[in-house]
C-alpha cells in the first residue's frame, strides 16, 4: 500500500471519528435541554392549558368544542343553543342547583363506577359533573367518562320552564348515585330531598311571577291585511334577521333583545313573504332574558311604532285594543316591579343564572 493510500485512509478515519463525536455532543445537548424543559413544566401541557384557560368542555354534539372559564367548583355547565350557533356552556349557579360530592382514595371513573354513567344520563334536568385530583385540585368539567378523579361533584338544576324536580325525583337521583358509588368505596355527601324539593318549588313560584312575555301587536283597521314583502323589507331595514324558526330577531352585541312573529304563529318563510298577506304581527319581549328591561322595552316600542306608521296600522294588545302612550307607561311600571323582584331574589334579568332558570 502506497504512502498516499495510507494518508487518505488515516484522513478518512479522522473525519468519521469527528462526525461521531459531533453527533454525540449534539445528542447530549438536546437531551439536557429536553430534561430542563420537562423539569420546568413538571406536569401535563394539556393540564397547563386547562389551568390557564378554564376547563375545556366537549358538548354532546361531536363537532362542537367550547372553552369555558370557571372560577370555582360551585356549578357545572349550562347548555343553551340557537340552531345556528355553537353551544354556549357555562357554570350552573348554585342558587338553582343541588350538589352531591363524591370522594374515593383509589379514584373515581364515571364509565366504570357501577352504573353511574347510566344514572347520570337518566337525570331529567340539566346537570354537570366536575372532577379534581390530589395533584390538580382545581376542578374541571368531566368531558371524558373514562378519566379518573379523586373527587367528583355532581350538580343538578332544580327547576326550569318545564317545572321543578319533585321530592321523589330528587330522592331517586340521590339514591341511584349512592347505590352505584358507595359500594365501590366512595364517600358521598348526603342531601335532604325534602328541603331541595322545597327550594325547587320556591324557585318555580318565583319564576311564575317574573317569567313573562310582553307583546305589542301591529294591526290594521277592520282586519285589513299587510303585504308580506313590506314586513320583510322594513324588518331588514331596521336590523332584524329571520331565524330558522321563522321569527325575526333584534340583536344587540350578539344578545337577543326581542322578536317579531306572525300574529297567527305561522312561521315566516322569506321566499313566501313576497305576495303573502298578513293579518298582523307581534313583537315579543322575554323579560327575564334581557339585562336592561325598561331600555329594551322602549326600543321594542319604538320599532313597533315605526312599523305601525309605515303600515298605516295601530299598536294593540292581545284583544286588539289600541295601546296608548299611557298604556305603554303602565307596562313600564309592571316591568319595573318585575325587575325589583328579581333584584330581591338576586337573580338579575339577563344574567346567566336567569337564562338557566328560564330555559
Amino acid at each position: 500500500m502506497s504512502d498516499l493510500q495510507l494518508y487518505l485512509l488515516a484522513l478518512g478515519l479522522v473525519i468519521i471519528l469527528g462526525v461521531v463525536i459531533i453527533n454525540r455532543v449534539q445528542e447530549r445537548r438536546f437531551k439536557t435541554k429536553l430534561n430542563q424543559q420537562s423539569n420546568e413544566v413538571g406536569h401535563d401541557p394539556l393540564l397547563d392549558y386547562i389551568e390557564g384557560h378554564g376547563p375545556v368542555v366537549v358538548s354532546d354534539t361531536p363537532t362542537e368544542i367550547v372553552s369555558s372559564s370557571v372560577d370555582s367548583v360551585d356549578g357545572p355547565v349550562f347548555q343553551d343553543a340557537d340552531a345556528k350557533n355553537a353551544l354556549n356552556l357555562e357554570s350552573l349557579d348554585p342558587a338553582i342547583t343541588f350538589q352531591i360530592r363524591l370522594s374515593a382514595a383509589e379514584g373515581l371513573c364515571i364509565s366504570s363506577t357501577g352504573r353511574l354513567q347510566e344514572v347520570l344520563e337518566m337525570i331529567p334536568k340539566r346537570h354537570q359533573v366536575w372532577g379534581s385530583t390530589r395533584k390538580h385540585k382545581e376542578p374541571i368539567v368531566v368531558s371524558n367518562p373514562d378519566s379518573v378523579f379523586d373527587h367528583l361533584l355532581i350538580v343538578v338544576q332544580l327547576t326550569d320552564r318545564n317545572g321543578p324536580l319533585s321530592c321523589e325525583q330528587i330522592q331517586t337521583i340521590a339514591t341511584d348515585i349512592y347505590s352505584e358509588t358507595v359500594p365501590t368505596g366512595a364517600i358521598a355527601t348526603q342531601i335532604k330531598p325534602d328541603e331541595e324539593a322545597q327550594r325547587a318549588l320556591e324557585l318555580k313560584e318565583f319564576s311564575d311571577e317574573v317569567d313573562l312575555l310582553f307583546g305589542l301587536t301591529i294591526e290594521r283597521p277592520r282586519e285589513s291585511l299587510m303585504p308580506g314583502e313590506e314586513v320583510l323589507s322594513l324588518a331588514q331595514a331596521l336590523g332584524m334577521r329571520l331565524n330558522r324558526r321563522g321569527v325575526f330577531v333584534m340583536n344587540e352585541g350578539g344578545v337577543e333583545l326581542f322578536t317579531l312573529e306572525n300574529r297567527d304563529a305561522t312561521p315566516f318563510v322569506k321566499e313566501h313573504l313576497e305576495g303573502q298577506e298578513i293579518l298582523g304581527i307581534t313583537f315579543l319581549l322575554d323579560v327575564a332574558t334581557v339585562s336592561d328591561v325598561i331600555r329594551t322595552f322602549n326600543k321594542m316600542a319604538g320599532v313597533a311604532k315605526q312599523f305601525a306608521d309605515a303600515m298605516n296600522a295601530s299598536i294593540c294588545d292581545d284583544n286588539s285594543q289600541v295601546i296608548t302612550e299611557s298604556g305603554l307607561d303602565l307596562i313600564r311600571q309592571q316591568l319595573d316591579k318585575i325587575n325589583q323582584r328579581m333584584e330581591e331574589k338576586e337573580i338579575l334579568p339577563g344574567s346567566l343564572v336567569s337564562k338557566q332558570l328560564f330555559s
